[in-house]
């Protein structure tokens, strides 16, 4: 897809919600599981109600009465508008672009992508075969001074120049946050130093991304999300060599020599508990997988109907085991993996644009 660069005023950090707690990542796949079973019954049949508070009145009122509103708060808004015409895309993304949006604006003939001057993030994709037009309004990341860390995950990689921006996840397997006051020079200099410090193996770059390996396995992938902001993501698989610094807590062992509470869990024990985490993560990215190749063949969508049934079915089953976990009940160990793991699945989710 060529995209054409309409304004480069990138002054503030770049706006994108995140989530990084079991609720919040239910609720956004099941929105997003009913917005597709939306496109695939081919829409139109709910009243579009534009609402009057949150982050709508930002917007233009669409013209269409078709549609659904499935988020809007102060944080995020998102909508599908049905019975809608290439036309009529064209002259929404003028509306919004008279209302604001149009720093570091990206345009094409189904897809438009800018930011408001305060940071708000704009992306509007347009399905011609269904006459429908998805609508999400994200608000900026609340960033602040952040010390790059010295220990897990994060410490296997360079700390960035700036110290400005927002640490999501952070512990021995896993590493997500966002870097602001980071232009794409920035980024470019950002990724020629990590290829430097060893995160080179089976590398892949393009403009706005760089994602590679280390010789022990480790994955990194750095990209530049637009708004002077920059997201960095560290995976340390469980037979990878740990830094100095992650491997010197296995010499204190006493808290998973006891972990009382864990085995009065719904989970029935951390080797059980791991295996749910697993299957519910294994679940979670088939199921970013599939919404990739959604958004990516619309005329593949009927096809993919039975596949969506299956999934469904699956997906009520990984919820309730994943509903029964008491949080406060799991012992320092566990508590440690879910968050891992969580941290993992959201990241997902937000790098498939949910």
């Amino acid at each position: 897809m060529d995209w054409e660069p309409a304004g480069k005023n990138v002054d503030k950090p770049k706006g994108r919600k995140r989530r990084g707690c079991l609720v919040a990542v239910v609720v956004v796949v099941a929105l997003f599981v009913i917005a597709g079973v939306s496109r695939c019954g081919g829409g139109g049949d709910e009243r579009l109600d534009w609402p009057t508070s949150g982050l709508a009145t930002m917007l233009p009122k669409p013209d269409s009465d078709a549609g659904s509103v499935s988020i809007n708060d102060n944080e995020t808004f998102s909508a599908d508008v049905d019975n809608y015409s290439q036309e009529q895309f064209e002259s929404y993304v003028a509306q919004c672009q008279e209302m604001g949006f149009t720093v570091e604006a990206m345009t094409d003939t189904d897809e438009f992508d800018a930011y408001s001057e305060d940071g708000h993030h704009l992306t509007l994709h347009f399905y011609d075969s269904l006459e429908n037009m998805d609508i999400d309004l994200e608000a900026p990341i609340e960033m602040g001074t952040i010390s790059w860390p010295t220990t897990g995950a994060g410490s296997l990689v360079p700390a960035p120049t700036s110290t400005t921006g927002s640490i999501d996840s952070d512990s021995s397997g896993f590493f997500f946050a966002y870097v602001g006051e980071t232009n794409e020079e920035a980024f470019a200099a950002y990724a020629d130093a990590c290829s430097s410090a060893g995160f080179n193996v089976d590398y892949d770059r393009g403009d706005t991304w760089y994602s590679a390996d280390n010789v022990d396995g480790v994955s990194l992938r750095v990209e530049y999300r637009g708004f002077n902001t920059m997201m960095v993501r560290v995976d340390v698989p469980d037979d990878a060599d740990a830094s100095p610094e992650t491997s010197e807590p296995e010499t204190t062992a006493p808290e998973a020599e006891a972990p009382t509470a864990s085995d009065n869990s719904t989970t029935g024990g951390s080797s059980d508990f791991r295996a749910t985490m697993d299957a519910y993560e294994a679940f979670m990215n088939e199921y970013c997988d599939f919404m990739e190749t959604y958004s990516s063949d619309s005329s593949n969508i009927v096809a993919m109907a039975t596949d969506y049934a299956d999934m469904m079915s699956r997906y009520e089953d990984a919820m309730e085991q994943i509903d029964a976990i008491d949080e406060n009940s799991l012992s320092a160990d566990d508590l440690a993996y879910y968050t891992e793991v969580m941290g993992r699945v959201s990241a997902r989710l937000l790098e498939i644009g949910q």
